[in-house]
């Protein structure tokens, strides 16, 4: 199968597209380090002569000098921190909810009425009163 150059010629943009495409996403990139920068330096040094000293050695070195050993280093971590907190999220805020909720019936349809409750309640002091707690 032989290719028209009219292929050629409709699928050149794209490609053009795609080179255009990367380098804006690498200027965003740059952008969103630079401000992990500035962030990180005034938080820990405020916001002083050394402070922007450092902000410019650092932004020079690593947005300019080797951000192609860097650019790769940021993207990771961030995808592992918004990994690591999706987790966090899930372990100490979703999953206590659910078993609240599983503990009391499904919720709130299925509230106990007023007996039980007093029943659960003089368990749990019995309980905290063996534990010492109380």
């Amino acid at each position: 199968m032989i290719l028209s150059p009219l292929f050629i010629f409709n699928i050149i943009p794209f490609f053009l597209f795609l080179d255009d495409l990367f380098s804006d996403m690498t200027l965003v990139l740059k952008i969103f380090v630079l401000l992990t920068i500035v962030s990180y330096v005034t938080q820990h040094l405020g916001k002083g002569p050394i402070a922007l000293i450092v902000i410019a050695a650092l932004s020079w070195f690593i947005i300019f000098d080797y951000f192609y050993i860097f650019g790769g280093i940021y993207v990771l971590y961030m995808l592992v921190m918004f990994g690591a907190t999706q987790i966090m999220m899930d372990f100490f805020i979703l999953a206590p909810q659910a078993a609240m909720e599983q503990q009391m019936g499904g919720g709130v349809e299925n509230q106990p009425n007023g007996k039980d409750f007093a029943d659960r309640q003089r368990q749990a002091l019995n309980m905290r009163k063996r534990a010492g707690i109380f």
